[in-house]
């Protein structure tokens, strides 16, 4: 699951619209003595915003720097001096208006039936290592006129140009923000007693809001994860970890890490087994001493094929395996609330809130908070996507199916959520796709299709299995926020 891609729209993109009197809200749920805020809390100047449930319900919606007047938020890590800042919504991407790449400029896309106003920062990145981090943010100065540009690589080389189309947009790179103005954050050292506690982000001002987890045993920052809604388990998986793809034996039993020699050597690596099914674990180890580039060979769909060597990558063994921290992962048990908060727990009793997802008691399902085209925010059930294919050759009679996925023909049946989404097209004249929510129902028989009459082909399902849905569910179900920003 995409957590951190998120969470980035939850932190960047919410607008605090209402004020509240306290920086806590009343207490919910059944868990007496338990702190609501989970610890979180506004400080002088930077403010946390909320989705205020009508049923009372409260739950984490972002970050709001009220002396700069703007959302911001930490989501865009650590900058190339070591720091991390609360930045605000940045857009935009550098391109360069020479040959030689020497020009840089900003290029945005405008849609031309919904334009809108880019954005007023951008934010620029440099490699330390092999990763990019962001180093520096800038205003977005005057809009220039069209003109061929090019794009500059990793290794510095400048691309052949490119035509600018009516949807392009370019503008100067104006002043740089000096990061002075925006508010510093820092790490908290790990609360909570056992081997799980809880980092907070933390500014001068006293904000605090909880923002990862720390495993004692492997000393090491992780993230809550889980597989399936259907169960309570979970686990705290090292974040200082890279996918382990390669073997060095011939029946790939021994995995070792490939990572460019520009790359720092991590703590840990993980693998996938080769026909794993939508349930499974990957598995982590700890990573050893670089060894030599030869033999090396990869998994391929159940044989174990060679593989060449890079000179530009470095090799590493990695250790026996490693079970990261055991955690639940579950909705709160309150009734008290329609709308239940989810909590991650330790077998100590630390508890971290999944910051972005709900739990819909009376439709049983999990929710996200969503704002609608009539402007209204409601948590909206979410478990799959709608795909539209045709029950004709000739592809005339569309179909609403899902295709749920279920692996390796080895695997057991999927988990089937109970509902799921199916995007619409915004109205003419209007610019915002809508949404529907349909109850998954049967599974579905008979062959489906796809293209338009004249080229319409079946669809084979790829390692997946089709159901049906049911009417639309009316958004009006769901329950309504607003939101709400402490003073």
């Amino acid at each position: 699951m995409g957590r951190l891609a998120v969470l980035a729209c939850l932190l960047v993109a919410c607008s605090p619209s209402t004020g509240e009197s306290t920086d806590a809200p009343p207490a919910q749920g059944s868990d007496a003595g338990v702190d609501p805020n989970d610890g979180a809390k506004s400080g002088a100047r930077l403010k946390l915003t909320w989705y205020q449930f009508t049923d009372g319900t409260r739950q984490f919606s972002g970050m709001y720097d009220s002396q700069n007047k703007e959302t911001c938020s930490p989501y865009y890590s650590q900058f190339t001096d070591g720091k991390t800042y609360c930045v605000p919504q940045v857009g935009g991407e550098a391109v360069y208006t020479s040959s030689t790449c020497t020009n840089k400029v900003l290029h945005y896309y405008i849609d031309s039936v919904c334009p809108q106003e880019p954005a007023k920062y951008f934010l620029d990145y440099a490699t330390v290592g092999c990763q990019s981090h962001p180093a520096r943010i800038y205003l977005r100065g005057a809009q220039l006129a069209n003109t061929t540009y090019y794009y500059k690589s990793s290794t510095g080389t400048c691309s052949t140009g490119y035509a600018p189309q009516s949807y392009d947009a370019f503008y100067a790179l104006g002043t740089e923000v000096p990061k002075s103005d925006l508010v510093d954050l820092t790490l908290s050292a790990p609360e909570g007693s056992g081997r799980v506690g809880v980092r907070f982000y933390e500014s001068a001002d006293g904000m605090r809001f909880p923002w990862m987890l720390h495993d004692a045993m492997l000393d090491a920052d992780c993230s809550a994860s889980y597989y399936s809604d259907s169960s309570s388990a979970a686990r705290c998986t090292p974040n200082d970890a890279r996918y382990s793809y390669l073997a060095h034996d011939a029946t790939c039993s021994q995995p070792e890490l490939a990572l460019a020699n520009t790359c720092t050597k991590p703590a840990y690596a993980y693998t996938f087994p080769d026909t794993s099914c939508p349930d499974d674990s990957e598995t982590y180890y700890a990573v050893g001493a670089q060894i030599a580039s030869t033999p090396l060979y990869y998994p391929n769909g159940g044989t174990c094929t060679s593989q060449a060597a890079s000179a530009n990558t470095n090799y590493y063994a990695l250790g026996a395996p490693i079970a990261p921290a055991p955690l639940t992962y579950a909705a709160d048990t309150g009734t008290e609330h329609r709308v239940q908060l989810i909590h991650y727990t330790s077998p100590e009793g630390t508890r971290f809130r999944d910051p972005y997802k709900l739990y819909d008691a009376e439709k049983g399902t999990p929710c996200y908070p969503e704002t609608l085209p009539d402007g209204t925010i409601r948590c909206v059930a979410y478990g799959d996507y709608i795909d539209t294919y045709y029950t004709s050759s000739a592809c005339t009679t569309p179909i609403d199916v899902v295709q749920v996925y279920k692996g390796p023909a080895t695997c057991s049946a999927p988990v089937v959520p109970k509902y799921a989404r199916k995007d619409i097209a915004p109205a003419p004249g209007t610019c915002q796709y809508g949404t529907e929510v349909h109850q998954i129902t049967t599974p579905h028989s008979g062959t489906v299709y796809t293209g338009i009459p004249g080229s319409c082909d079946p669809v084979t399902p790829y390692e997946s299995v089709m159901y049906n849905v049911g009417p639309a569910v009316p958004l009006t179900d769901f329950v309504a926020a607003a939101q709400a920003m402490d003073n």
